[in-house]
Formats: C-alpha cells, structure tokens, sequence
C-alpha cells in the first residue's frame, strides 16, 4: 500500500499540477488509424431492487465464442476465442447491492459433460490435487463478510452440466460499502475457468460512495484478466498458466492483459476531473504495478490517490511513491484519478517485462503526428490509452475527515488476541511431477482443516520459502501489521488478499507478513489459499473451519 498523505499533501499535489496545466502544442488526441482504441467497455449492470433489499440475477457458465482484437507481430489481429464464460461475455455482468440485501443468485451450467475428472489409481485414491474438473463449477463471492454455508457463499458446492443452484446470501446490515467482486471457485478448475473470464464485479453501495469528493464523481470499474488461450484461441488445461509461460509465449500468441474484455482500450477525461477507478485484479497470476504516465514522457505520472482496498475503505488518502498502485491477484483498490494537464497518457504495468523507464518516443502523440502506432515490445506493458481534452472540470479529492468516519471494521487491539498465533507456510514441491502446492508442509486435505473459534481474534505469520503467494481467506477480512525496525507499530490498514514475498534469510522478521484476524458472526467451513490460482488447484489451500 502507499504511505498515508494529508489533505494539505493533495492539496499542494492539485496546485503543482494546475500550474503546470496548458493544452500541449500539437496536440493530437486521435486514435491511430492501425490499432483503433476502442472506448473502455462497461458489463452489464445488476442492481438490487430499492424497495426489496434483493438483487435477483441468473448467471449462466457456458462456452461461447468471441472475437478478441489484439496486436501480434506489430500488427492489429482478432483472434477467435472459444471460452467458458458467464451469460455469453468475456467479463460478467456488474452487480451492485447494498448493506442489508440479498443477492439471489442462480448458476446455470451449460457446460459440457465432465471430461477431466480427478486422477484416481487402482486402489481408488484419487488425486485432487492435480487440476481436474475443468467443466464442473461453483461460485464464489470473493471479499464478502458473510455465511459460508448452504446456500450461501459455499465453495463446497459443486455443479455439473444441466444442473443449477440458488445462492441466497444475506448481506449484513453493517457490512462496509466497498469493492468485490465474484468468481468461480472450484478446486482443481479454478484456473482454467476465471483465466477464460468467468468473473465479474460486485459492488455494495453506501457511505462510501456518498462522501463529498466521491459522490459526484463518475467511476468506472476495470476488470484486469489475463487471457491466455492456446493456438486454438481455447484454454482446455493449465499449460498456458506455467510460471513462465506469459512472459515467454505473449507476444507471439497475441496475449495481453484486457481491461474489461479489451486490449489497450480508451478512457476520456476532461481536465482537472476526478473520477473514481475501481481496479480488479480478476487474473490468474501476475504481479502488476500501474501507474498512468504521460504519452510524451514529460510529466511526472498522474497521481492514483488510493482511498480503499479490498473493499474496506483507509482512513485517510495513501499515495505510493511511484504515484502508482501495486495489484496482485485478487487485489481490488480504489483510486481517484484526476489530470490537469490537456494530453495523452498512457496505463502502464511496470512490472511487465517489456516496461521501460519511460515511453519510447513514438508513444507521444506529438510526435507521432498521423503515423501508425509503433505496436513494438513495450505495447505489451500498456494497459489503457488516456486522453484528457475538453471543458476543464475543476474538483477536489476526498478528505481524510471524511474517509475515517466510513464504515469499516474495529481495529483489533493487542489485548484482543488470543496467546496462540496462526502460522502460514507457502512451499510448492518441485520434486514431484506435476508439481504440488503445500500450505505448512501440507497439499489441500479437506479432511485435516484448520480449527478457528468463534469470537476470537488471533495474530497470524504468513510466510513463503519458494516464491511469492498472494495469500487469501474467505469470509473474515484480516488487518495487516506493519512495523519499524524497533517493533513499533508504524502502520496498519484492512485486507482480504495480501501477497506474500519468498522469505528473506536475513530478513525473516521484515518478509513475513503479520496480520490480525477477527472470527465474528458465522461460524462453518471455507477455505484459504493461494490466489495465484493454478497454485491452488495444485494443492496450494486449506479447508477452515470456525466453531461456534
């Protein structure tokens, strides 16, 4: 997370940018002819009744094609893609509800018959832990304080082609208005089915949206999905999802990170407008670093002003160093976007490969007058083309005043906790072929679960001694502890997904992460795991569960 900032902070930000704020000479807003930069596309929305409290919506998991216009070889293509999906989209329908409602969900499967069931030998056993049940599927609502049981948010839940399910979960009434999102969830084809797009976003309205400097802002929310699709524009396994199978096939295969089911698509802003990006990481494993810098490479990057994560807003505004916001998978954070300045800017992952320091020249639209678009290695990294043009706009980022009065969790003192701590291990197995993913030594066993109590709250030390892992927990949010050199508490803010740094031998205090959890309301089964999502279907999870 960024460090926090004051308003005076913000504020000093929004002067230094006014001054500098003049319409560019030349300046060419123009989409090249040779990659049109469709408008940011927006899912369909699915609201909960006002009257009711209910949202009621049929999501139905089907394979459907799609046509999927990228760039390979410096040349704009559209590749025909043939995905499991949800309601025939690349990205799911939007549901927003409030604190208090109901979603009533009904899952479809139109999926074909189960061809991929788990691997069992001669005496019986059989191997969940190599993905598996690529055509069976649940639903998971990821992020959400509530019910883990039933007909609720059960991940146990299991649907085959034809049949379907009613979720009914009950939102609580004190529930903080944020960012979530839904996915499928089950284990073994968790991969294989969110890596084609079968995942959407999920908002819960309230104070939040409410406060001044937010509620008159226009938002706009942006699934980030990693579509990897073999040669038949299909994703049938996990091949595609090896650990270095992006950074090594994506340019000849025409991969890219799609925002909302497009690549590089346009956003419009109009100068000195705020408005309210809510970023989803609905991928399967990258890392990624966003940050929204100039086309001309003139500028410092446009601030992303952080003002929540994982649905849980801060309590007062952070801002990276960078001016970027860092997501792994999983992670949802919501920023206030605004540029003064008239121009072309670019999203940009800088954690991709291709990223350089600053964008080749022929990025910036000046110079590149009527000429097409350079689609060279460093287009790999970009994730959406800005432009801001038109009527200034002139508004203000939320203040911290109103931020810290928002609904969220109780900060869970040091009194609080219970004397024993919860320990978390991530390890992957390499000697083993495939390959297993273990949690404290251990693959996923359903039967051996982790024991929680109900009403307790407890420090939890979650480490990696191979790799790095997001690691997230169903149902109960976490709030991560962050320390100085002396053991002093130096920050603290609420996650659900949290990644996870390989473990340094010399640092092992400083790259384990320590967190505080709370066990209130719903007591039942779930699971936590890695959220890069081919590590869990290879083991890399465990079942919980909270007694009353």
């Amino acid at each position: 997370m960024g460090k926090p900032v004051s308003d005076q902070h913000t504020e000093w930000l929004s002067i230094s940018e006014y001054l500098q704020s003049s319409t560019p000479a030349n300046f060419n807003p123009a989409s090249p002819d040779n990659f049109q930069h469709q408008p940011l596309p927006e899912a369909p929305v699915i609201a909960s009744d006002p009257q009711t409290g209910v949202l009621t919506a049929e999501l139905t998991a089907a394979y459907d094609t799609y046509n999927f216009t990228t760039f390979r070889q410096g040349a704009s293509v559209t590749e025909e893609l043939y995905l499991r999906s949800y309601n025939g989209a690349m990205v799911g329908p939007t549901m927003v509800a409030r604190p208090g409602d109901v979603l009533k969900i009904r899952l479809m499967s139109g999926l074909p018959e189960e061809t991929h069931p788990p691997h069992c030998d001669d005496t019986g056993h059989c191997d969940h832990n190599v993905p598996h049940n690529f055509n069976t599927t649940n639903l998971h609502t990821h992020g959400l304080h509530v019910d883990p049981t039933g007909k609720s948010d059960n991940v146990f839940v299991k649907l085959t082609s034809g049949e379907h399910f009613d979720y009914e979960i009950q939102i609580p009434e004190d529930h903080p208005a944020g960012t979530f999102w839904y996915h499928a969830h089950i284990h073994g084809a968790t991969s294989v089915q969110v890596g084609s797009g079968m995942a959407g976003a999920l908002i819960i309205k309230g104070d939040y949206d409410e406060m001044p400097g937010l509620g008159q802002a226009d938002e706009r929310v942006m699934m980030f999905q990693e579509i990897a699709f073999n040669e038949q524009g299909r994703i049938e396994n996990n091949d595609t999802f090896a650990p270095t199978a992006w950074d090594d096939l994506s340019t000849e295969r025409g991969w890219h990170i799609s925002v909302n089911g497009a690549v590089m698509p346009e956003i419009s802003l109009r100068p000195g407008e705020v408005e309210h990006w809510r970023l989803v990481h609905a991928g399967v494993r990258k890392l990624m670093n966003l940050r929204l810098v100039p086309a001309c490479g003139t500028e410092q990057a446009v601030p992303l002003v952080q003002l929540a994560a994982d649905g849980i807003p801060f309590d007062t505004k952070r801002l990276a160093d960078d001016r970027g916001v860092f997501l792994a998978p999983g992670y949802r954070n919501d920023v206030a976007v605004r540029a003064f300045r008239p121009g072309v800017y670019y999203l940009v992952d800088t954690l991709d490969p291709t990223a350089g320091a600053t964008l080749s020249e022929h990025y910036c639209d000046r110079n590149r007058g009527d000429a097409p678009l350079v689609l060279d290695q460093q287009a790999q990294s970009i994730l959406a083309r800005v432009v801001v043009s038109g009527a200034p706009k002139l508004m203000w980022y939320p203040r911290n005043g109103a931020l810290a009065k928002l609904q969220r969790p109780e900060p869970i003192g040091s009194e609080e906790l219970s004397p024993l701590a919860q320990y978390v291990e991530f390890d992957i197995d390499v000697s083993q072929d495939p390959w297993v993913g273990l949690i404290n030594g251990q693959p996923y066993d359903p039967d051996q679960p982790r024991i929680l109590k109900l009403g307790e709250a407890q420090t939890w030390y979650i480490s990696s001694v191979f790799s790095h892992h997001p690691f997230h927990i169903h149902v109960n949010p976490f709030e991560v502890i962050r320390r100085d050199a002396s053991g002093n508490v130096v920050d603290r803010f609420w996650k659900d997904t949290i990644n996870v740094p390989e473990i340094d031998p010399n640092d092992e205090v400083g790259t384990t992460i320590e967190a505080r959890m709370r066990y209130t309301d719903f007591s039942g089964a779930f699971v936590a795991h890695c959220h890069i999502l081919d590590h869990g279907d290879h083991g890399m999870m465990e079942k919980v569960v909270i007694e009353p």
